[in-house]
């Protein structure tokens, strides 16, 4: 009986992580178009700062931040990664979701084992 009870638990450890695995190429596209799209967005807010084209960054609440006139190059960047913050945002939630993943399919494979581990144990015992 206890035999039954591991190997039913082994079954449904590789169903889960069938399921895990389905949804690692969805995340994992996810996560390469917030690459993307960040990096589109940051070299367009570059190019924008550059040329004097943005002059205020918007912040929470709607508040706007002046910029100054001129822009040194050595912040350029810094105030590009500012403006913007939302697709950064998208960027690491997207990250923090594929690495989760990860970690779950690795947990699971983790118990999978140590449940195979029992399942040998116990089927020798009955022999």
């Amino acid at each position: 009986m206890e035999v039954m009870k591991v190997a039913d638990a082994i079954n449904s450890r590789i169903k889960r992580l069938e399921e895990l695995c389905k949804d690692i190429d969805e995340i994992g596209e996810e996560k390469a178009n917030a690459i993307a799209n960040y990096d589109v967005a940051l070299a367009i807010a570059m190019a924008k700062l550059a040329r004097g084209v943005i002059s205020h960054i918007e912040v929470k609440g709607g508040e706007n931040v002046n910029l100054p006139e001129s822009i040194p190059a050595t912040v350029a960047k810094d105030y590009a990664k500012g403006i913007c913050r939302e697709e950064r945002f998208r960027l690491e939630n997207a990250t923090n979701k594929y690495k989760g993943l990860l970690t779950k399919i690795e947990a699971l494979e983790a118990s999978l084992n140590g449940k195979q581990s029992i399942f040998r144990h116990l089927s020798h015992e009955v022999r």
